[in-house]
């Protein structure tokens, strides 16, 4: 398993696990949702070109982590790849990046996710909405002061 720099030679690949773990976000939310394909959304798609994508290749992209300075955009790992630790060296590498504080947005619903983030020293701090398939969904901001 290899964390590196996205390529443009990744995109399908990153799609692919967008498609997959996308709507595994959202699984706990009380209404479906359908899927809107990362080359279809030009919102989204947007900001994942305008960010630094990291990747984590195993014989193909099972994971991938698009941030800017402050805030992790994405953290995305395949269903069938989780549990290898592809999820923790995706968000390792960031914080690696990183000269200062993070910030990310979950779902309140995706209590594993919360977990998972307050492992690494995340804290939440304020609840937002946002919308995906113009649903509102709550957040939590979760934050997480560089070390010293």
């Amino acid at each position: 398993m290899q964390i590196r720099s996205y390529e443009e030679r990744d995109f399908d690949g990153v799609a692919e696990v967008y498609a997959n773990a996308k709507l595994d976000e959202l699984r706990f939310e009380a209404q479906p949702f359908v899927l809107a394909p990362l080359k279809e959304d030009a919102i989204i798609l947007a900001a994942f070109k305008a960010s630094n994508v990291l990747v984590c290749d195993d014989n193909g992209i099972i994971g991938f982590a698009a941030s800017v300075p402050g805030l992790l955009r994405a953290l995305f790992v395949h269903s069938d790849a989780r549990g290898r630790g592809a999820g923790s060296a995706l968000l390792k590498a960031v914080l690696e990046k990183e000269d200062g504080p993070l910030s990310l947005n979950v779902a309140k619903s995706n209590e594993p996710a919360i977990a998972f983030y307050e492992k690494f020293g995340f804290v939440s701090d304020v609840e937002t909405i946002r919308k995906y398939s113009d649903i509102d969904i709550v957040y939590r901001k979760m934050d997480r002061l560089r070390p010293t």
